[in-house]
């Protein structure tokens, strides 16, 4: 901008120096010309003035008398006189004598006079008796009859003008230097006054580009830059909210990415990928940073994605397709893979939206599942029921006993459905939170004294060991007593089941500062390793022929679980095949 400055500045004071120099010469021409003029008409003024004073004799004569009277002209007056007849003898000159001048006929002046019948003659040019440039001026001299009797000349020396000349040269220069320099320095300050704000709207734009929207322009002018100015700072706040409003935007659109469950990942036209977000890293296995910016089909497919993404690039159309990755997790996705557009609906590149549907499809599995699991175990009873049902109505059985007996197998089979349907009602209501929970104070040690007492006819039977914690002892905690003696009779009941005959069951209490851990241990058949993440399964049964001859429903550990999940606790499983199993469960003592 200081270049601007100094520019401006150069450029008026050249033009300023230029106009003064074009006026300097035409002034100096004119003022010459004018003094020159002015001098010629003095000179001819003069002239007329000595002509009335020569007497007709005297010219005729040459007589000394008109010498002297010339002469007398050479003092009072800087200028020359010169009288001469009209044959170009000088006869009289104030400066020389007249013998010693040569004749002047040839004078141009002179010649001026006496051929073209002028009034006067002017001439300009050396003068070799002087020895300087003259300015020479003739005029006629008349006899009494009107007839030219004489000419008288005047000169003057042009040094004499030069030195009036160049005196007024000077002058005039200083006037002129001075004009130029108020116009410089007047030219300097308008300068400033222009380039100023410009140069503070050149610093505020060059900050906008620098993305410094708070800056903006405070100088006060007026005029055009004004208004400039006044643009400018529209500008800048125009553009300031348009960027607050795209930052919001772009940090609406982040949080929204990164917060999605669903996998996004967006390639331009090249191929390249130029956004992920955190649910496709994980659904990719592998951070942005190692993806970003690279060719897909140099990044490590691990879902199987490049062919669909080429598939768009080739047909420009939707697809969808279900992907599953992983030997060991076996992760199932909803793949859509799309173009994208920009102006002109013109492909930009494609867009890639995995959903994870791996919950929905086990969940789908756990409904078949269930479904399957339900009609399995109401079949045998219902055919059971439904077979010794129609040996009866068919009157082929006439012993007492054996319709007794019928009777008996069908009663116990519909008990076996009753149960069954009641604990699926009972696991609905506590899956859907139908039945809140009747929170008191309640002690475990005499719940499992209780539920133990209750039990007592099987133990005695199987000839079992079993160890309580002290009965003097009271363990209180906050909970509902009903659901904590289903969760504890289901877990007493399975240990008495599953244990031989001659074998032990240990039931602990630990206290911990916050919760309780209660621990139902037995020396029974154990779980397999491998079943042991099943076995909250509903009908999931790891003996299946002994569980039903039993009575079970197979549902009883899945009560359990979400018995123990609705008091904000969990149940752990610890278990040995042929050495037996402990079910822990960490109960909070305040809900």
């Amino acid at each position: 901008m200081n270049r601007l400055w100094f520019r401006i500045t150069v450029s008026f004071s050249l033009l300023t120096f230029t106009l003064l120099v074009f006026l300097w010469f035409f002034v100096a021409s004119v003022s010459e010309n004018a003094f020159k003029q002015m001098t010629g008409e003095h000179l001819y003024e003069n002239a007329q003035l000595v002509a009335q004073l020569i007497e007709t004799s005297d010219l005729e004569g040459g007589s000394e008398d008109l010498q002297e009277r010339i002469a007398l002209f050479r003092e009072p007056v800087s200028m020359r006189f010169t009288v001469i007849g009209t044959d170009g003898e000088v006869l009289a000159d104030s400066e020389n004598a007249p013998g010693t001048m040569e004749n002047h006929g040839d004078r141009p002046e002179v010649q001026e006079v006496l051929e073209d019948d002028a009034e006067f003659g002017e001439s300009i040019r050396f003068s070799e008796t002087e020895g300087t440039e003259m300015m020479y001026v003739a005029s006629p001299i008349y006899n009494a009859e009107g007839v030219i009797n004489g000419i008288i000349r005047t000169s003057y020396p042009l040094h004499n003008i030069e030195d009036t000349m160049v005196v007024f040269w000077r002058g005039l220069a200083v006037f002129l230097s001075i004009i130029l320099v108020i116009a410089a320095v007047a030219a300097s300050i308008l300068a400033r006054s222009i380039t100023r704000p410009v140069s503070d709207i050149i610093g505020v734009t060059k900050r906008l580009s620098g993305k410094d929207y708070s800056s903006r322009v405070h100088t006060k002018v007026s005029g055009e830059i004004g208004e400039l100015a006044a643009s400018v700072n529209d500008l800048a706040t125009n553009l300031q909210n348009q960027m607050r409003a795209l930052h919001e935007n772009e940090q609406q659109l982040s949080t929204i990415l990164s917060n999605m469950v669903s996998g996004v990942m967006l390639i331009n036209q090249e191929g390249r990928i130029l956004m992920i977000n955190s649910a496709m890293e994980k659904f990719l296995g592998q951070h942005n940073q190692y993806i970003v910016g690279r060719d897909y089909r140099d990044v490590e497919d691990n879902l199987g994605l490049r062919e669909g993404i080429a598939t768009v690039f080739e047909e420009n159309e939707k697809i969808q397709k279900e992907i599953t990755a992983g030997e060991m997790t076996k992760k199932v996705f909803d793949a859509h893979f799309g173009p994208y557009y920009g102006n002109g609906w013109k492909q930009r590149g494609v867009i890639i939206v995995l959903h994870d549907i791996t919950d929905i499809k086990r969940l789908e599995n756990m409904r078949s599942d269930f479904v399957a699991n339900v009609s399995h175990e109401l079949k045998t009873p219902i055919t059971s029921v439904k077979g010794f049902s129609e040996t009866l109505l068919s009157g082929e059985v006439t012993d007492e006993e054996t319709r007794r007996s019928f009777l008996q197998i069908i009663y116990d089979e519909s008990e076996r459905i009753d149960r069954l349907i009641r604990d699926l009602l009972h696991l609905s209501r506590i899956e859907n939170k139908v039945s809140p929970l009747n929170i008191q104070d309640v002690d475990l040690v005499r719940l499992i004294h209780t539920i133990t007492n209750t039990m007592t006819k099987a133990i005695s039977e199987k000839n079992l060991e079993v160890t309580l914690p002290p009965s003097t002892e009271s363990v209180i905690i906050e909970g509902d007593p009903d659901r904590l003696n289903q969760i504890l009779l289901n877990l007493i009941a399975n240990a008495i089941t599953y244990t031989g005959e001659g074998g032990s069951i240990r039931v602990s209490i630990e206290i911990t500062s916050s919760n309780v851990r209660v621990s139902v241990s037995d020396t029974g058949i154990g779980i397999p390793e491998e079943y042991i993440p099943r076995v909250f399964e509903r009908f999931y049964r790891v003996d299946k022929a002994r569980s039903r001859n039993s009575g079970g429903t197979g549902l009883g550990l899945a009560i359990v679980k979400h018995l123990v999940e609705s008091h904000k606790g969990k149940i752990e499983l610890d278990s040995v095949e042929g050495e037996g199993t402990t079910f822990t469960v960490i109960f909070p003592i305040l809900q």
